[in-house]
């Protein structure tokens, strides 16, 4: 059966309206419960994952834990079932769309308030999740969604990477995680903790500021090459692409992005703070036409601009002392015609 031509079809008491798009292990739909109307995401299972009953075991356990998990920042799971020979997940429906489609309609560096909040957002999931022992092992921006108001919130938590990793990271796919995401340690097959997701979400952070990826892009497309940029280059500088940012900032990705999992940041909450606290740092720059001007003419400006009970009273005591002069040269020369006339 090829799934992504499911429209129109029910699936327990859900229609398909249309398809979403396809991921690692799934096929995603919105759909429509015909009971009450309410639109949901259905993921369908993709078929070569449901013939072992080792994974289905798996999925039921990891579906249920995703039942579980209930937090404003992260995709609500309402339940999964099976109908016939298709496995499903039945998910809250964002009508913001994902981060990557925000990239993808506005590709420059997106605005910092944008930024700021997203990051709390996803930070408050990801430290839920992982207080829980849920590591997400695939954040990217297709797994950050926004609802109506513009909150954030992780899809994708947990329920569909219970495949062999092994296979997902086989050149036919790589299917387990986006390469351009990817930690160090993924890279090297080593065991992945919360701090994989940090790394992830400084790579996220580097694009939002700067509309570009922290590593130079292939021109090969290798994955390979893309592999061995994580595991040994260093990243870009966020500076030199965004001056006008404040250098704390810098130091913050560049934890964020340590290539050994314990010189980063320990949690998504203290990325988010550091990340705030090189935000507020920045102290604004007196204007260039301000600094040029000489300390005379920045005095003159100074007064200029007081109110008038606040300004110095030295003008006015000179118009004072030139009234004075001119009545007493009237007085003078009222005096001087006086004489004259005395005279004859």
């Amino acid at each position: 059966m090829e799934l992504h031509t499911l429209e129109g079809q029910q699936i327990g008491q859900y229609k398909l309206l249309a398809w979403l798009g396809e991921g690692a292990h799934v096929h995603a739909y919105l759909a429509r419960n015909v009971d009450s109307g309410e639109y949901r995401v259905i993921k369908l299972l993709k078929s070569n994952l449901t013939g072992s009953q080792e994974t289905l075991a798996r999925f039921y356990q990891e579906a249920q834990a995703a039942l579980e998990l209930d937090h404003p920042n992260v995709v609500k799971v309402y339940g999964y079932d099976r109908a016939g020979d298709l496995l499903y997940l039945v998910e809250e429906f964002y009508e913001g769309g994902s981060l990557m489609d925000r990239l993808k309609a506005h590709p420059e560096p997106q605005p910092l308030d944008f930024i700021v909040r997203t990051l709390e957002d996803i930070a408050a999931g990801l430290d839920f999740a992982h207080q829980r022992g849920i590591v997400h092992r695939d954040l990217k921006p297709e797994n950050i969604l926004y609802d109506r108001d513009g909150k954030a919130a992780l899809s994708d938590l947990g329920v569909t990477k219970y495949a062999d990793e092994a296979e997902a990271r086989s050149r036919e796919g790589l299917a387990f995680g986006n390469p351009s995401y990817m930690s160090p340690e993924e890279w090297q097959g080593k065991p992945t903790d919360a701090r994989t997701d940090i790394y992830a979400l400084g790579v996220i952070l580097f694009e939002m500021l700067t509309g570009e990826l922290p590593f130079e892009p292939s021109k090969t497309n290798s994955v390979m090459f893309v592999h061995l940029l994580h595991l040994m280059a260093t990243p870009r500088s966020v500076r030199e692409l965004r001056p006008d940012l404040p250098p704390a900032l810098e130091a913050v990705i560049n934890k964020a992005l340590e290539k050994d999992p314990a010189q980063r940041y320990q949690t998504a909450g203290e990325l988010a703070a550091a990340f705030k606290a090189a935000l507020a740092s920045a102290q604004p720059e007196q204007p260039r036409a301000e600094q040029a001007l000489q300390p005379a003419e920045r005095a003159q400006r100074q007064s200029e601009s007081m109110p008038a009970s606040h300004r110095p009273a030295v003008p006015i005591a000179l118009i004072a002392l030139f009234v004075a002069l001119l009545g007493l040269l009237y007085w003078w020369w009222q005096s001087q015609q006086g004489s004259e006339e005395s005279d004859v």
